[in-house]
């Protein structure tokens, strides 16, 4: 077991797990290093690092002993030559960070155009069941059922993904085993629920004559919500959601917690709901 943090900031890389995670979540954690830092955005495109940034989160990864790890989300092709110019930028500067893909088109641009760089399968790509509503405390359909995702983790191998990302859903399995050859990495405490296109914040933050949700949805974005999260309260269920961005998360319970963290090898702990 090893641990990784999702950052926001560069200050916030100067933590450990312990700082960002309750004890209520710690007692199901082994005693293990910290090993990583991820920082990009797996939701937004308009949230990718510039270059600029890119590099400091580079340089202080390395001066520590610390694998870069860099997030990205489902992107447009605006977005795709965006981190195209990212991740070249980078490799001119001597730095070849992991990079995590949630978009088939971003694995391909690795692939054909950054073959060096180590290609993790992000947790978008689980399709598994992370309803809220539902009692989050009953035992999940089938177990811990491995085979859960075993095909796409075949494509996965055979195009040269080197670890499969989730984080808690109904059912455990979606990991798979240490026979698939994966680094299986789990993503606590928050379990995303819904992510899309219509971002509140980026709609507040919008002029009224640009229409919230048609043409302001074409606008430059200047991240908003960059930082920012917010409950979100529902009628149809109390258990408590949070907003960050265009995505919606819940902390996931206890017992899902421990059943995931059998199948995981590295577990990311996440200091806040981030898009």
């Amino acid at each position: 077991m090893e641990y990784g943090l999702r950052i926001a900031t560069l200050e916030s890389a100067f933590k450990n797990p312990a700082d960002v995670c309750d004890a209520a979540l710690l007692k199901h954690c082994p005693d293990a290093p910290l090993t990583a830092l991820y920082f990009g955005s797996e939701f937004c495109q308009e949230l990718l690092p510039r270059n600029n940034e890119a590099n400091t989160f580079c340089t202080h990864c390395a001066t520590r002993n610390l694998q870069a790890v860099l997030l990205t989300p489902v992107v447009t092709g605006k977005g795709l030559k965006r981190l195209d110019r990212l991740l070249t930028s980078l490799a001119e500067r001597g730095w070849f960070p992991a990079v995590v893909f949630n978009d088939w088109g971003v694995l391909e641009l690795l692939r054909s155009k950054h073959a060096d760089l180590s290609r993790h399968m992000g947790r978008l790509m689980n399709r598994g069941l992370r309803d809220p509503r539902l009692n989050m405390q009953a035992i999940a359909p089938g177990g811990e059922n491995t085979e859960r995702g075993s095909g796409i983790r075949k494509l996965a191998s055979s195009l040269g993904v080197s670890a499969v990302e989730s984080d808690a859903d109904l059912e455990p399995g979606f990991l798979g085993t240490a026979n698939d050859g994966f680094t299986r990495t789990l993503h606590l405490p928050f379990t995303f629920v819904s992510s899309g296109r219509n971002c509140l914040e980026k709609a507040a933050a919008a002029s009224v004559g640009k229409g919230i949700f048609t043409q302001g949805l074409h606008s430059a974005c200047s991240a908003p919500c960059r930082g920012v999260y917010r409950q979100e309260i529902r009628q149809d269920t109390q258990k408590p959601l949070w907003r960050a961005g265009n995505t919606v998360f819940f902390e996931a319970p206890p017992a899902w917690i421990a059943r995931h963290i059998e199948l995981a090898d590295r577990v990311v702990f996440h200091e806040q709901p981030m898009p």
